[in-house]
């Protein structure tokens, strides 16, 4: 079940979903308005990122940027925090979605990765990473501050269970990618993708939130 704006205002006072800062004039009929923030890390280059590779890794962590703005090209992708830090009791799951005028400007806030899984930094907010780009050529100039996406909840039938802790929890960054680091155990033996010589088993375990 899609929260209301009146259910999300609840789920605040009741502790179910923290939001910092709060501001009430952000709540919309269904969803909450998150705010753009930095740092900024700018992905480029056409080199090829080899996800068996952890040097290929650092190579792709890109460069961050820190100020009022940022500009989005068709050609690179930025990560870039929100504004606002979030939780989510287990009885929660949110879904991000770009707003409506920042779509017409050719801006998309969230490559693929949409989803923020039920019991997301709970206790401890911690902001959300878009991952921007741009689309039909456009080049657009974001300012810290600004709405650009939408956070809609639903409400879980049964409260999600599991004593790992989303991966991004605690995250206060815009941190690259680790596919390898949390989920390379998965495939770097299972002869798909060939192992780096000097590449050993990499570090960590599976954790929700990727």
């Amino acid at each position: 079940m899609i929260l209301s704006g009146a259910e999300i205002r609840q789920a605040v006072r009741s502790g179910e979903m923290g939001i910092t800062p709060f501001d009430d004039r952000l709540v919309k009929r269904n969803s909450y308005l998150l705010r753009l923030s930095g740092p900024f890390r700018r992905l480029e280059g056409d080199e090829v990122v080899d996800t068996a590779d952890p040097e290929s890794f650092r190579r792709a962590e890109g460069t961050v940027e820190d100020g009022d703005s940022v500009v989005l090209t068709p050609d690179t992708l930025v990560l870039a925090g929100t504004h606002e830090r979030v939780g989510l009791a287990p009885s929660l799951v949110g879904l991000l979605s770009g707003i409506s005028n920042v779509a017409r400007l050719g801006v998309q806030v969230h490559a693929t990765s949409q989803l923020v899984n039920a019991g997301f930094a709970y206790g401890d907010p911690s902001p959300l990473v878009l991952e921007l780009c741009t689309v039909g050529g456009r080049r657009v100039r974001l300012y810290r501050g600004t709405p650009v996406c939408h956070l809609v909840l639903a409400r879980l039938s049964v409260p999600a269970t599991g004593s790992v802790p989303s991966a991004r929890t605690g995250q206060r960054g815009t941190d690259p990618s680790r596919l390898l680091e949390q989920f390379g155990h998965f495939y770097a033996n299972a002869g798909a993708v060939p192992r780096k010589p000097g590449a050993g088993r990499p570090p960590g375990g599976v954790g929700s939130g990727a």
